[in-house]
């Protein structure tokens, strides 16, 4: 047998060895091969590790997307909401407006009542200074009352004082004017001369009387017809008193019509008659120069105080009264024709929405 397979092995052609560069490629196949394997198992590696370590964190993310959809809910809420109280915020804005016009008519209005009750304040005052400064003019024109008239001059003036509209201060300075020309042709207080009469009408009573005046004697050769006249001259006579008070039968009597003319004097001087007044003061005088002790001290002071009262009298021309008032009367006549345009417009102004 070995006879035989060796002819077959000579037969056969000997083995060639292989090329180095086909050793190189094998190798580098191979090592292509380990390093693909190497690299789909790193793959493989890295995606177990990828998918282990995005387990949480797709948990995470799907926490997050429900958490963003329940916000997305809330906010589609809130949306709805925010447009629910826009849509009432425009309603109120409505209201609001509406309120705004209604206070702006409430305050033209309240301006208007303002204006009518300033108006009507200084119509009260104004009316209050008039019936004053008549009143002065009056008590001193038709009464002599010069202390009466100063008090409505002083309430009247004080009266425009209050009021509001500068208009009328010309009439308060005119009235003031009136009252310093009153004060200065005022007599001394009436007051004052009452006190005077009184204490006079008291003291009239402890005043000596004058002593009853003797008769001359008739020389010791008067003739017969002398005699007579000096008889008949003792029962009759006529004398000549030029005004001063008449003779009085008894000397007593005189103390009655002292006090009896100091009442009259006091009454006259109450009802502001000056003439009767001063009559009744003059003819106290008289009695007093007649019937009275003139060297006691008492009654020259008596006569003294009744000459101080009749030496009274205004210290200045008589005042031009009336002038405040026709000032005030004309100013009040033109702001009544100029009334009615104004009371027009603010009607108008408050009937308006």
């Amino acid at each position: 047998m070995s006879e035989e397979a060796a002819p077959d092995a000579a037969a056969r052609p000997p083995r060639r060895r292989m090329p180095a560069a086909s050793v190189l490629a094998l190798v580098l196949a191979v090592i292509a091969l380990l390093l693909a394997g190497y690299g789909y198992w790193s793959e493989r590696r890295l995606a177990r590790d990828t998918a282990r370590r995005a387990g949480p964190v797709e948990s995470r993310l799907s926490a997050l997307e429900q958490t963003l959809a329940a916000r997305t809910q809330q906010d589609q809420a809130y949306d709805h909401r925010l447009a629910v109280l826009e849509s009432g915020l425009d309603g109120i804005r409505s209201d609001l407006h509406g309120l705004e016009q209604r206070t702006g008519n409430l305050e033209t209005a309240f301006a208007t009542l303002s204006g009518q009750q300033a108006s009507a304040h200084d119509a009260l005052l104004l009316d209050d200074a008039a019936m004053l400064l008549r009143t002065g003019q009056q008590r001193y024109e038709l009464f002599h009352d010069a202390d009466g008239a100063l008090k409505a001059y002083a309430l009247a003036i004080q009266a425009l004082g209050q009021v509001r509209d500068p208009a009328y201060a010309p009439v308060r300075a005119a009235a003031a004017s009136e009252r310093d020309a009153l004060a200065a042709a005022a007599p001394p207080s009436r007051q004052a001369a009452l006190d005077t009469l009184s204490a006079l009408r008291t003291q009239i009573a402890t005043l000596p009387l004058a002593s009853p005046a003797v008769g001359a004697p008739l020389p010791a050769r008067a003739s017969a017809w002398t005699r007579i006249v000096h008889a008949f001259g003792g029962i009759v006579r006529i004398e000549r008193d030029n005004g001063a008070a008449p003779p009085v039968a008894d000397a007593q009597f005189a103390r009655e019509l002292a006090a009896l003319d100091l009442a009259q004097a006091e009454e006259a001087l109450l009802a502001f008659d000056e003439y009767a007044y001063r009559s009744a003061l003059r003819r106290v005088a008289a009695t007093l120069a007649a019937r009275f002790d003139g060297d006691d001290a008492a009654v020259r002071s008596a006569r003294d105080r009744i000459a101080a009262l009749l030496a009274q009298h205004a210290g200045g021309p008589p005042p031009r009264l009336g002038g405040a008032l026709a000032q005030l009367q004309s100013l009040r006549a033109s702001a009544a024709l100029r009334a009615p345009a104004p009371a027009s417009a603010a009607s108008g102004g408050a009937g308006q929405p």
